[in-house]
C-alpha cells in the first residue's frame, strides 16, 4: 500500500475515473433507451475523435482532456450498445453544425447572456443545440441519398442545388431543397 500525498492523489484519480465511467454509462443507457422507445434506425453522432491542441494552462488541459476522453468513450459505447440492438451508428463531420442557421440564412450570432440561445441573420431567436442537430440530421440524410444513388443523378442535383457541393455547408434547408429537386426529376 502507499502512503502520502501519491497515495492520495491516485485515490482521487480512482474517484474521478469512477465517476467519469459511471457518467458515461447511464449517459449511453440513456441514449440508448431513447432511441429503441423512438424506434430509431439509426444513431447519429458528430465525428470527435480529432481535436486540436488544447492551449492554456495545466489544469485546462486536462480538463479538456478528460471531456473529450468521455465524449468520445460515449460514442464508442453507443456504437457498440446500438449494434447489439439492432441499429446503425453514423457519424458525421462536426465543421459549422452548431454555426449555421438550419434555415439556410447563414452563420448565428450567440447569446451572450445565454449561450444556448442564438440569433439567426434573419432575427430569430432559436435553441443553438436543436439548430445544431437538425444540421447534423440533415447531412447525415444527404450522404446517405448520395451513396444510393449513380454519381451522374448526384452531379445532376448538386447542379440543381450548388449547396449540396460541399457538405460542410449542408444545413436542414440544404435537404428540403434536395427533396424539391428529387421530386421535380420523378
Amino acid at each position: 500500500k502507499q502512503s502520502g500525498k501519491k497515495a492520495k492523489l491516485t485515490r482521487a484519480w480512482n474517484k474521478i475515473n469512477n465517476l467519469k465511467r459511471e457518467i458515461t454509462n447511464r449517459t449511453v443507457h440513456e441514449i440508448v433507451s431513447f432511441a429503441e422507445k423512438v424506434n430509431a434506425d439509426t444513431i447519429v453522432f458528430e465525428y470527435l475523435d480529432r481535436f486540436p491542441k488544447i492551449k492554456g494552462s495545466r489544469n485546462k488541459r486536462i480538463r479538456m482532456k478528460l471531456q473529450l476522453w468521455t465524449k468520445i468513450a460515449i460514442q464508442n459505447k453507443v456504437k457498440h450498445k446500438a449494434h447489439s440492438a439492432g441499429m446503425r451508428f453514423s457519424r458525421v463531420t462536426p465543421k459549422n453544425t452548431s454555426l449555421l442557421a438550419y434555415d439556410g440564412s447563414g452563420s448565428v450570432k450567440r447569446n451572450k447572456d445565454n449561450f444556448s440561445l442564438c440569433t439567426f441573420s434573419t432575427g430569430k431567436q432559436y435553441n443553438c443545440d436543436l439548430s445544431a442537430s437538425y444540421n447534423i440530421g440533415a447531412r447525415y440524410f444527404i450522404r446517405e441519398y448520395q451513396k444510393s444513388i449513380p454519381a451522374k443523378e448526384w452531379s445532376e442535383a448538386v447542379a440543381k442545388e450548388p449547396g449540396l457541393l460541399r457538405r460542410t455547408q449542408s444545413t436542414l434547408a440544404t435537404l428540403i431543397s434536395l427533396a424539391g429537386v428529387v421530386q421535380i426529376e420523378k
